[in-house]
C-alpha cells in the first residue's frame, strides 16, 4: 500500500480544510460527548507525555494538557495547516503548555524514540493511505509500556448522522463505483477485525473495541438541520464540485427527509463510533 497521503494533505489544506477551521466552535458541540467518553477511556494522567495524532484545531490537545499539568507534556499534529493555525491561537490565549506539529505520522521521524506514555485520537487515523506503516511509526514514539486510545466511526448504515442526509442526497448525485471500504477515509476503520490486524501488524498488543452511541443535535428545523449537514456536515465534501441546481435539489430532499427525525426538541441524529484501546 502506498504512503503517499497527497490526496488527504491537498484536500485538509484546501477549502475544506478552511471550513473545518471555521466551524470548530460546532465540531466542538457535536463531538463533546465522544471526547468526553475518549479522553476518561485513555485516562490521561498529570506528568504524562501525550501525543494527539490528527489534532485538528486542538481542542483534544488543549484538554489533554488540562489533565497532564502541571508537569507533562502534549505533542499535537496534524497535516492541517488551517486547522493547527487557529490551534495555536488557541494555545496562546489559553497560555496552555499545548505544542503543535505539522505533519503526516506515517513518514514524521523528529518524534523523540520511546518518549510518549500516551498516543490518542479522535477520529484522526481513519485517513492513513498506510495505516500499518503510520501505527508502526507512532509505536516507535511510544515507551514500552504505553497505551494507545482512539476513536473511530462504525459503518455508515450504524452512523445516521451522515448516513440519513447521504442517502436522501444520492439520487441526484452521480453514480459512484463501489468504494473500497477498507480505502482511507471516513469508515476506513468500520470492521473491527481489519482494525485489529493492523494494529497487530504494527507492533500493537490486545487491542479492545467498545461501541458508544451518541446523539448529534443537527437543528431546531428541517431547514436548519440541512444547512448544518451540506455546509458544514457530512455532505460537505461531497458537494464541493456540486453546480448550483444539483445543490438546491440536494436540500430539498434533505430537507423534506430531515423532517421526518422532528422532536420535541429539534433534529437529533444517532452517530455511532469505536472506542479502541491497546498497548505498546
Amino acid at each position: 500500500m502506498t504512503t503517499d497521503n497527497a490526496g488527504q494533505i491537498a484536500y485538509w489544506n484546501g477549502p475544506n480544510g478552511e471550513m473545518w477551521a471555521k466551524l470548530r466552535e460546532k465540531r466542538d458541540r457535536d463531538h463533546a460527548f465522544l471526547t468526553d467518553a475518549l479522553l476518561d477511556r485513555s485516562n490521561p494522567r498529570p506528568g504524562e507525555r501525550v501525543l494527539d495524532i490528527g489534532c485538528g484545531s486542538g481542542t483534544t490537545t488543549l484538554k489533554l494538557a488540562e489533565r497532564v499539568a502541571p508537569n507533562g507534556y502534549v505533542l499535537g499534529i496534524d497535516i492541517s495547516r488551517p486547522m493547527l493555525g487557529v490551534a495555536r491561537r488557541r494555545a496562546i490565549a489559553a497560555k496552555s503548555s499545548a505544542l503543535f506539529a505539522e505533519g503526516d505520522v506515517t513518514d514524521y521521524y523528529e518524534f523523540e524514540p520511546q518518549s510518549f506514555d500516551l498516543a490518542f485520537s479522535q477520529l484522526g487515523v481513519m485517513f492513513f493511505a498506510d495505516p500499518v506503516a503510520a501505527f508502526a511509526n507512532v509505536k516507535r514514539a511510544m515507551k514500552p509500556a504505553a497505551r494507545l486510545h482512539f476513536a473511530c466511526w462504525r459503518s455508515p448504515a450504524e452512523h445516521l448522522w451522515a448516513f440519513v442526509p447521504e442517502s436522501a442526497a444520492k439520487p441526484f448525485l452521480p453514480p459512484s463505483p463501489p468504494a473500497d471500504p477498507n480505502a482511507p477515509g471516513r469508515y476506513a476503520f468500520q470492521n473491527p477485525d481489519h482494525v485489529k490486524n493492523l494494529l497487530l501488524q504494527a507492533g500493537f498488543h490486545d487491542p479492545e473495541f467498545e461501541k458508544l452511541d451518541t446523539q448529534i443535535f443537527a437543528g431546531a428545523t428541517p431547514e436548519e438541520a440541512a444547512d448544518a449537514v451540506i455546509e458544514g456536515g457530512p455532505l460537505q465534501r461531497t458537494l464541493t464540485d456540486a453546480d448550483e441546481t444539483t445543490r438546491a435539489k440536494v436540500r430539498a430532499a434533505v430537507t423534506e427527509r430531515l423532517a421526518k427525525e422532528m422532536g420535541p426538541n429539534g433534529i437529533y441524529l444517532t452517530s455511532a463510533a469505536w472506542l479502541v484501546g491497546a498497548s505498546v
